[in-house]
């Protein structure tokens, strides 16, 4: 008997399926290939995973300039366009975490587009990339309470990669950037770059912080002039009428432990700091309300005047507290507790020995007054320590040609462990292509 011959129903509604089938493949295809366009695999002969790229690509001085360069401080601090040779040289303590974060990555697998991916462009996050020394924005998200310091951030990497002649030759690469004061936990776990980190934040590159450029929240001006007006409490100033103004000696500072913020972003920490400082002669510690003008008026103190202080205590915050490199600009003594949330400069503190530049004291500050008293006691011992934080931050490692010099390294080691270059320009699924970010130069005149 013949078999029935089938429906030609069944028949169309194969063949529908079919043509949706092939139709989600090729969506599938067509958006990998979006991708793709977006980005450039690396091969060996790029530097993948060979020699860093700072090696291949440093601007190495003759032989006569490497045996004669040395940092200068009345010349070099203001210079963002030190080249990288002198920058190893002027700030070896610098790049120590950079180095760990690279060598991390070295030694388990590089940086994929794909790594990059997995994490979303949340609130107060920026995508960008670097191209022949160029800044493009790709992606700017809401910025509710951090769009200053999203600003102040990119104007201040952009300042760095404008002072290099030899910007062309930086790696192309593409990054995404936090202006809160950590990195949130991702869903994935692609790299950030971040004003601070923990010991077990694998992920997160430290980049500096908002407050080299300015920090108008708490009426802190652009960093270079707080600089000089920091210098000018300690070693005086020549007024443009020729007047002159003393420094304010060591043993003439006010023998008191000063501190002003708030207690909400670590109560904690801050709570024990009040507590230990209570009734004491030698503590003015007061803390701050940011929502009541009054309050501001009455107790806030000017960065500069807590260098009018013998003593600085310095507590975190949500994380690291943007305070802590101004107090190390004075000539004062920092007390602070052991430090969780790790910055970039945080590789030249010292806490004990001749060359210690900062007092630590115990995570509840049990030991403050003993060290406290020690030190009223022994003031040619906290003067040293002083000169110390000076010699240290102040004249070398907090200063804007060192600010400069972190980012070029950041981005050389960041640069040496992608395994893709981005593309400018990406195509559409018209095949046209499209701009994958816009200029900072043009970005920053819209924003």
């Amino acid at each position: 008997m013949l078999a029935p011959k089938p429906s030609l129903r069944f028949i169309a509604l194969g063949l529908m399926l079919s043509l949706g089938t092939l139709a989600i493949l090729l969506l599938h295809i067509r958006s990998t290939q979006d991708r793709k366009s977006q980005y450039i695999l690396k091969t060996s002969s790029s530097g993948l995973n060979s020699q860093s790229h700072c090696e291949q690509t440093s601007q190495t001085p003759s032989s006569t300039e490497n045996d004669t360069w040395e940092f200068n401080t009345k010349r070099d601090a203001l210079n963002y366009g030190l080249s990288d040779e002198q920058c190893q040289l002027a700030f070896p303590k610098l790049f120590v975490d950079i180095e760990k974060s690279a060598a991390l990555k070295k030694a388990i697998s590089p940086i994929t587009f794909d790594d990059l991916d997995s994490r979303e462009v949340e609130d107060g996050m920026v995508r960008a990339m670097i191209v022949q020394g160029q800044l493009y924005i790709i992606e700017y998200a809401s910025m509710p309470v951090t769009a200053t310091r999203a600003r102040a951030t990119l104007h201040s990497l952009h300042r760095a990669l404008m002072a290099d002649p030899n910007r062309h030759i930086l790696p192309n690469i593409e990054f995404i950037l936090t202006s809160e004061d950590f990195a949130t936990e991702p869903t994935g776990r692609g790299p950030i770059w971040a004003y601070s980190k923990r010991e077990a934040d694998d992920a997160v590159w430290l980049m500096p912080d908002f407050g080299y450029w300015a920090w108008p929240e708490v009426r802190i001006g652009p960093y270079h002039e707080i600089q000089r007006r920091i210098a000018a409490i300690d070693d005086g100033e020549i007024h443009p009428d020729g007047t002159v103004t003393p420094g304010l000696k060591f043993a003439e500072k006010k023998k008191q432990l000063v501190w002003r913020g708030s207690l909400a972003t670590n109560p904690a920490v801050r709570g024990r700091l009040l507590k230990s400082t209570q009734g004491k002669s030698w503590a003015s510690v007061r803390v701050i309300d940011w929502d009541d003008e009054n309050d501001i008026r009455f107790n806030l103190l000017p960065i500069e005047d807590h260098c009018r202080y013998m003593f600085l205590a310095h507590t975190e915050g949500r994380s690291f507290s943007g305070r802590g490199k101004y107090l190390l600009n004075c000539r004062s003594v920092v007390v602070s507790h052991p430090l969780i949330w790790r910055e970039a400069h945080h590789a030249a503190l010292v806490a004990t020995g001749p060359d210690a530049n900062f007092v630590e004291v115990s995570e509840d500050f049990s030991d403050l007054s003993r060290k406290l008293d020690y030190l009223i006691d022994n003031p040619q011992v906290a003067e040293r320590i002083a000169e110390n934080a000076v010699r240290t931050f102040r004249d070398r490692y907090l200063t804007p040609a060192a600010e400069s010099c972190y980012w070029r390294r950041l981005i050389r080691q960041y640069g040496s462990v992608l395994d893709f270059e981005p593309n400018l320009h990406a195509a559409g699924r018209d095949g046209k292509l499209t701009a994958r970010g816009t200029p900072f130069e043009t970005w920053s005149l819209m924003h």
